[in-house]
């Protein structure tokens, strides 16, 4: 496996986690989560990767500001530790000041979300709406073009299984042993559900931002600490809704990212959010069966790509550009 295919790799299951919210490990309850634990290093990162993220500029937290973060985490992670199954739609826009509008954002997508526990997820974009500019004739306006499809991934828990519409080919990405099965929650973003409080407090810089005009919800902004999360992005917003207490909305922020100049940024809203639904007359649906073993198409060929060494994931960890 080459670097470029790398990195597509590292993609997909930024995507994925990011989007089956890290694959529900199993967690232990906690009774304190400390600010200033070092961290656990995420598969490819050090402790000299720590050292060289500078630290946001709120810190450091005021003591009771610092001790509702901690409630917030621990509250969220005995909550989150009782699902086995999560299934929700999404709607996400994709904002691009390089190649797309400066003033709004370049996409709109529509698709489903689905995991079960400890280790399989499906993300599938079903709708993609592509930003047009205003010619002499139109008005500036979003349409589907036709031959455009979104991404449609499915993970098993040692593979990630990618629909290449374009070149009609099934392609299987066998996926190294320190991502496969629970230990994919050491990938970038584990966010959604499914992670333990001092595991995030270890790999992240996080504080309150909740508006004050907003009800019903906490919003929590998180910086990474290790070079490993930063090369992904620059920071991430999570929108907790207090009912069940999971994810309604996320902003992953680019790592160009900078406000009034580069609004380069992916946000999600996550909705018709069920857990624990899985019934034996849903297992017998078609479409839970495709959610474990994804099915070859009539007449797209399937390619199986072995998983990648340690020394070409070390690579891949090492940005060799600069960012949009």
């Amino acid at each position: 496996m080459d670097l470029r295919q790398m990195k597509q790799l590292q993609s997909m299951v930024v995507l994925l986690i990011v989007a089956s919210c890290c694959w529900g490990q199993q967690l232990q309850p906690q009774t304190q989560v400390q600010q200033r634990q070092t961290a656990p290093s995420p598969q490819g990162a050090t402790q000299n990767d720590a050292q060289a993220v500078q630290p946001p500029s709120f810190l450091p937290l005021s003591p009771k500001h610092a001790e509702y973060i901690q409630r917030v985490l621990l509250h969220w992670q005995n909550h989150t530790e009782k699902i086995d199954h999560y299934r929700s739609d999404f709607e996400r826009w994709q904002f691009d000041t390089v190649y797309g509008p400066r003033n709004t954002f370049k996409t709109y997508s529509t698709g489903k979300v689905r995991f079960a526990d400890p280790d399989k997820g499906l993300f599938r974009v079903e709708k993609v709406l592509t930003f047009q500019p205003a010619t002499a004739q139109t008005k500036a306006t979003y349409k589907e073009i036709p031959g455009t499809h979104g991404e449609n991934w499915v993970c098993d828990g040692t593979n990630i299984f990618e629909y290449d519409y374009l070149n009609q080919r099934l392609i299987q990405q066998v996926l190294p042993e320190a991502l496969q099965g629970k230990n994919i929650i050491n990938g970038p973003l584990p966010f959604l559900f499914g992670c333990n409080a001092q595991d995030i407090m270890n790999r992240f810089w996080v504080r309150a931002i909740t508006p004050q005009n907003v009800q019903g919800e906490i919003w929590l902004e998180a910086f990474p600490k290790t070079a490993y999360d930063a090369s992904n992005y620059q920071k991430v917003h999570i929108i907790i809704n207090n009912k069940d207490f999971l994810p309604k909305g996320m902003v992953i922020f680019d790592r160009s990212y900078l406000k009034g100049k580069n609004h380069s940024r992916t946000v999600f809203n996550f909705k018709d959010r069920e857990i624990n639904f899985a019934t034996t007359l849903e297992k017998l649906n078609p479409f839970y069966r495709n959610f474990y073993e994804p099915e070859l198409p009539s007449g797209w060929k399937k390619v199986v790509n072995a998983a990648p060494t340690a020394q070409s994931t070390r690579q891949a960890n090492t940005p060799n550009g600069p960012p949009r």
